[in-house]
């Protein structure tokens, strides 16, 4: 990060040394040689004023005007260059009008004179603006290139970074197939007591874990059905059931996510909310503005009883994998009061 903005620094020193000396050459070429005007010998004061004014005239359009408004309207801001030529071409030839040498040419009288050096003034400020503007535009490109350079780096280093994630991330289901191995083959086949109904919601879940979620995306429906069994089996846990509100509003069927996008956020209001018979999970999944997906989850909890660790490191998990599949296309929002809970994930799944 460091060297970046070095790099960058180092750039605007560059292009403004060169810029600056290429405003020195252009200032003797000026005076030595009046541009084009046949002046007589006491204008030098005369050419500095001239010089000044048409210097801080093309800075104005390459260093504001240019960035603001010629990306943004192209008609306008060729319209604001022509005036800001002539603005010059006039002030320069009013300025030099009290020295100017018309013995040059003999040949034409005082308003042709005028006509033809205020044309030739014109062709040759309509050239420098060009110059710097082209100047400027350089500038751009190459801090663009740059740019887009750093940006490509990135992307690799987080490609990198999510193949390591979803690495790490199948290696803790090994002991997940161990159970799903128990489950399949000991309970049902040795056991006549186990409620089937439930075994065979363990067997989703875990069915889930293994399958369904080594895929880059999976329906949302069969997502939300995971969920439901997991607050099933969550409450089975206690003593204390909690009561979970689960709302699911619009269609399901043509949203695909990651799969286990919510668990650290249900997970941790499942863990952290009271376990008495205040205790509550509000869930609402919205479809209804595609192809716009909003989560909500809200819950109370016990100050003393919240681990802030454990929750933290869950949403961190959660944080990583948003920025690796969504990057840009996402909003996460927390809200914590002194005993409730909120979290709020919007997506544009595109």
């Amino acid at each position: 990060m460091k060297t970046e903005k070095n790099n960058i620094y180092f750039n605007k020193v560059f292009f403004l040394t060169i810029k600056l000396a290429l405003w020195g050459i252009f200032c003797w070429i000026f005076v030595n040689f009046s541009f084009l005007i046949p002046l007589s010998s006491n204008s030098l004061f005369s050419e500095l004023i001239v010089f000044v004014f048409l210097a801080i005239v093309i800075n104005i359009q390459t260093s504001y005007l240019y960035p603001k408004i010629a990306k943004k309207n192209n008609l306008v801001y060729i319209l604001l260059l022509m005036s800001s030529i002539l603005i010059c071409s006039t002030f320069e030839l009013f300025i030099f009008s009290e020295v100017f040498d018309t013995s040059y040419y003999p040949f034409l009288n005082r308003n042709k004179i005028f006509f033809v050096t205020f044309c030739s003034i014109t062709i040759r400020n309509l050239a420098l603006f060009l110059f710097f503007l082209w100047f400027e535009y350089s500038y751009e490109l190459i801090q663009l290139l740059h740019i887009k350079e750093e940006v490509h780096k990135k992307e690799i280093s987080l490609l990198i970074e999510k193949q390591e994630f979803e690495k790490n991330f199948s290696g803790k289901k090994l002991l997940l197939h161990y159970f799903f191995n128990i489950l399949e083959l000991g309970f049902i086949e040795n056991s006549e007591k186990i409620n089937k109904e439930l075994l065979n919601k363990i067997k989703f879940i875990l069915y889930y874990f293994l399958v369904d979620a080594e895929s880059e995306k999976v329906e949302l429906d069969k997502e939300l059905a995971f969920y439901k069994y997991y607050i099933e089996l969550e409450n089975l846990r206690h003593k204390v059931n909690i009561r979970v509100n689960f709302n699911i509003l619009g269609q399901t069927e043509n949203f695909f996510i990651i799969p286990l996008l919510f668990e650290p956020l249900i997970g941790n209001a499942m863990k952290h909310t009271k376990r008495d018979s205040t205790g509550y999970v509000n869930i609402t999944v919205d479809t209804t503005s595609f192809p716009v997906l909003n989560f909500n989850c809200c819950n109370n909890y016990s100050p003393g009883g919240f681990n802030v660790n454990s929750s933290e490191s869950g949403l961190k998990i959660f944080e990583q994998r948003m920025e690796l599949f969504y990057k840009n296309n996402y909003t996460f929002k927390i809200n914590k009061s002194d005993d409730l809970y909120e979290v709020t994930l919007s997506i544009v799944l595109v």
